[in-house]
Order: C-alpha cells, then sequence, then structure tokens
C-alpha cells in the first residue's frame, strides 16, 4: 500500500521538471537576446563616433577656405561610405550635420563640426520595440 502511494505522487509530478526548465529557459534566452542586443547598440554607437571624427578630419583638410573645398554633401557621402553600419542602409546624408562653426578661442579661426544622429530600435524577442537616438558629434580647428 505505501508503495503505491509513492508511485502515485511520482506520476503526478513528472511534468514539474519540463515547466521548470521551460521558466528558466526562457529567462536566460531572454537575458542573452538582451545582451546581444546591447551589445550591438554599443558597436553602433562606436561605429558613428568614429564616423564623426573621419568625417570632420575629412572637413579640416577639404575646407571651404582651402585649396581643395569639399562641399557638404561631398564630405556627408565620404562619412557614409568609411561609415560600416551593422544594419545596411542606417546611415544617410540626412543624419549626418556638417558645420563650420567660430573657434571660440581663436575668433578669426573656423571649426568643423560633424554630427551624426542614429535612431537604433531594439529588437529584443519578446519585449516592445524602442528606439534609442544615438548622437556623436566631433569638432576639430580647420587647418588651412
Amino acid at each position: 500500500m505505501r508503495w503505491a502511494l509513492f508511485s502515485m505522487s511520482a506520476k503526478h509530478s513528472t511534468g514539474t521538471a519540463m515547466v521548470e526548465f521551460a521558466f528558466a529557459a526562457s529567462v536566460f534566452l531572454m537575458v542573452t537576446f538582451a545582451t546581444f542586443e546591447m551589445a550591438l547598440v554599443v558597436y553602433s554607437y562606436n561605429t558613428i563616433s568614429h564616423a564623426a571624427r573621419e568625417c570632420v578630419r575629412y572637413a579640416i583638410v577639404h575646407s571651404p577656405t582651402g585649396p581643395n573645398p569639399a562641399t557638404a554633401a561631398q564630405i556627408q557621402q565620404i562619412t557614409i561610405n568609411d561609415a560600416a553600419m551593422p544594419t545596411a542602409g542606417a546611415l544617410t546624408a540626412q543624419s549626418i550635420a556638417v558645420t563650420w562653426p567660430a573657434d571660440p578661442n581663436m575668433p578669426s579661426q573656423k571649426d568643423a563640426q560633424c554630427t551624426i544622429s542614429l535612431n537604433y530600435s531594439l529588437g529584443i524577442p519578446f519585449l516592445p520595440s524602442k528606439t534609442l537616438p544615438l548622437t556623436a558629434t566631433a569638432r576639430m580647428l580647420v587647418s588651412q
């Protein structure tokens, strides 16, 4: 009789391990996907920061007052070609602003400033989609 009670309770508890695994695995996978997605956000921010630095480097050499001037559209296109974004076509000319503000330390000189804005949409499974605005700005003194 005692043996029959033990085997009866064992039959009813056979599915608990599967349910516990399902809960634990779903939490583990969600944390794993969130970690991957945040790594992609950091990579994207690093990419636009590097692209802003390259943009301003090109702009200081090819400023409107230099011997070989470039237009803002040309500088934007060089920046788009240089940036290797994780999602194709994420960086456009509208997201890159090239300006030549006056230098506060030397009013007779101009600076080159490049600001890149990117809206990154998070895609973590089973969570609502969010958009993160990423912005990087670089500014340097025009060399010519």
